[in-house]
């Protein structure tokens, strides 16, 4: 497998490196969309990670079935927390691993951004049987974000541990390019709202703070800190105000709602 220098690709080989906390617009799509109409659904969290999302849809839905995928072992023990089960591995994997029952809803939580092929990707997923009918919902970093654009016009693009220039992303998406993607694999996006670019901004000064937690294996402490949930409750809601006037601007992540048609 190639390797950029200090930089290993492979999820299974490497240790886990990001600094998670929920999503709070995919989380509030998905009771929008599925939990209030279902509060006991079976949902498949593909490329779950440490858990964060899956602990705050248990906190909201207590009843909801969550089953996991993740590639990386350090991460799926974590999520073993938070989830019903845990499938170490990727989505062909666990496929093909045992007959799949029907789910609600599939969370794509920042994953097309790190396959080779998120058409093929997208198309597999909708092929397993149980997952057709599921309402998808995607989140993926909005690269037309307005400090990346400064970047750009500045000459730089620096990998780095994670963000959106993280270092195994493979492919780069716009809220126009990602309705595009899911239309050509068949689905029909029936929701998309962005989550706020103006903190998330700061994130590669903000996380030094979490580097020692990391290194500890304690990749939730960004979400359970004090500051993120003062953030989370005083500052969070104005600024995803802001952001929602223009998406394509000034979105950090856009996240879509999606069903096959």
């Amino acid at each position: 497998m190639h390797r950029e220098a200090g930089f290993p690709l492979d999820y299974r080989a490497t240790g886990y490196a990001y600094v998670e906390r929920p999503n709070s617009v995919l989380v509030r799509l998905l009771s929008e969309h599925v939990l209030r109409a279902r509060p006991r659904a079976r949902i498949l969290d593909v490329g779950c990670g440490a858990g964060a999302n899956a602990r705050r849809i248990r906190e909201l839905a207590r009843d909801v079935e969550l089953v996991g995928i993740e590639p990386n072992a350090q991460a799926a023990e974590l999520a073993r927390g938070a989830c019903d089960s845990v499938f170490e591995g990727t989505l062909e994997e666990w496929a093909s691993a045992a007959p799949v029952a029907a789910f609600d809803a599939v969370l794509l939580s920042d994953v097309l951004e790190h396959t080779v092929d998120p058409l093929g990707f997208l198309r597999c997923l909708s092929a397993i049987p149980g997952l057709a009918r599921a309402t998808l919902i995607v989140s993926v970093p909005n690269y037309a974000v307005w400090y990346n654009r400064l970047r750009t016009l500045a000459g730089r693009f620096d990998y780095g541990w994670s963000g959106l220039y993280d270092r195994t992303h493979l492919r780069f998406f716009t809220r126009r390019s990602i309705r595009r993607l899911l239309a050509e694999a068949g689905f029909e996006v029936q929701d998309d709202a962005c989550t706020p670019s103006v903190v998330q901004s700061a994130a590669p000064l903000l996380r030094r703070f979490f580097e020692a937690d990391v290194a500890q294996g304690k990749h939730l402490a960004l979400g359970d800190s004090k500051a993120f949930g003062a953030y989370e409750r005083f500052i969070e809601p104005a600024e995803q105000r802001v952001c929602e006037s223009w998406p394509e601007l000034l979105g950090f992540q856009i996240v879509s709602v999606a069903r096959r048609r």
